[in-house]
């Protein structure tokens, strides 16, 4: 709470975050915002229908003025009311009605699971591309210190005749390339830095050292978020096609009606003491022909859900394709990181060996320019493969159905 309270009284500076800090950000961002209202919408909706069965309590006031006046058209009168209503049966509608309402509630619960969930792992995805970025630019940093320092070598042995010009030429050559490569690092760390200001909706500033818990085991049967979305969606359709058949069958309805009333006559034969009446009544009504617009509606409420169901049998077969991909992805990024130390040890034992040939005159300047090349890049591929096994380690989270969010450190 402090950290926000300065950040509203200095706006200048960045928010500097871990990736939890930064996932409770990017919580707050409109998207998730949006699947927040549907979900308080959607639970709206479900109260307003449950509700729209209860018995309903209506008033009603009228006064009449009749020009010709009789024994049941009074010259003036004045009436209130008081309706008590209550459906007993309307075919069906309102049981299916409360199904597909509770099945649209649960669908907004998971989508908005679901859409945090893509959250987290998007941010997870940028926050390790910057450390690897950053990791990259620090190994290219290093390599510039020693390109820096054997220029200053070379420069010397230049002054005295040891060393040629060429070879001096081809190390400037390679520090002003490495220059390039400082700038289109320090561009890419700028583009990620954008993206996760618009995803947390403010500048931020990333820290390192967060990882994510994973315990490799058996794969459960949990379905991902956004499946179960669809799968209370195809139950909310089914319910929907149930509600369309309702007409076929009779609605019956209870009104209990409680009136007082003023009848003034301008002919007191007619007057009468009666001021009050209590009315029940019973209804039934049964629609039997329509031209086919019942029907019609029910055949289009049951393609649609015949449709909803395709579309969830397919989402499945891909989310299973999708959780057997992120497994052997996983596999992978765990052989990249023995890889990336092997070539590490290797590259640096090559550097050190080629960096004394090179200082004695044995090899020239480009073997040791491509050695030193290879031992930076090693370090910096050794950094991307750890960073990667995190992010692998989000995608089959999330492939899962497990949330992510609760597995960072």
């Amino acid at each position: 709470m402090k950290k926000l309270s300065l950040l509203c009284l200095f706006p200048l500076f960045a928010f500097a975050g871990n990736l939890p800090q930064l996932l409770n950000l990017a919580e707050q961002n409109k998207q998730v915002e949006s699947s927040r209202y549907n979900l308080e919408a959607a639970k709206e909706k479900e109260y307003a229908t449950k509700s729209g069965y209860m018995p309903s309590l209506s008033l009603g006031a009228n006064q009449t003025y009749n020009q010709e006046e009789s024994m049941l058209a009074p010259e003036k009168s004045r009436t209130g009311s008081a309706t008590l209503s209550f459906t007993i049966y309307d075919g069906g509608k309102r049981e299916a009605l409360f199904d597909q309402q509770q099945a649209l509630v649960k669908s907004a619960t998971f989508s908005l699971a679901s859409v945090q969930n893509n959250v987290s792992l998007n941010m997870i995805y940028y926050y390790y591309n910057y450390i690897s970025t950053l990791a990259s630019k620090e190994s290219t940093l290093q390599k510039m210190e020693q390109l820096e320092a054997e220029r200053y070598r070379l420069e010397k042995y230049l002054s005295v005749g040891s060393a040629t010009a060429d070879e001096l030429q081809k190390i400037i050559s390679s520090i002003e390339q490495t220059k390039v490569d400082l700038l289109t690092l320090d561009n890419t760390l700028n583009n990620i830095s954008n993206t996760l200001e618009y995803l947390t909706g403010q500048e931020v500033k990333v820290e390192a050292g967060s990882s994510i818990v994973f315990q490799e085991g058996k794969v459960d049967d949990t379905k991902r978020f956004d499946i179960l979305a669809l799968e209370e969606s195809v139950q909310s359709a089914r319910a929907e096609a149930e509600a369309a058949k309702a007409p076929h069958l009779p609605t019956i309805k209870i009104e209990d009606t409680y009136s007082r009333f003023k009848y003034d006559y301008a002919n007191p034969a007619w007057d009468s003491d009666a001021d009050r009446q209590n009315t029940v009544q019973l209804t039934m009504q049964w629609k039997i022909f329509d031209f086919g617009s019942t029907s019609a509606s029910v055949q289009a409420a049951q393609k649609s859900y015949l449709s909803k169901s395709s579309d969830l049998a397919y989402e499945k077969q891909k989310a299973k394709a999708s959780l057997k991909s992120a497994q052997n992805s996983y596999k992978t990024a765990l052989a990249k990181i023995e890889a990336a130390k092997a070539r590490l040890s290797a590259s640096e034992m090559t550097y050190e060996l080629v960096k004394k040939k090179f200082q004695q005159g044995i090899v020239n300047n480009v073997t040791y320019l491509d050695a030193l090349t290879d031992k930076f890049n090693a370090r910096s591929q050794l950094q991307t493969a750890l960073n990667e096994v995190e992010y692998q380690k989000a995608v089959l989270l999330y492939e899962m159905g497990k949330e992510i969010k609760g597995a960072i450190q």
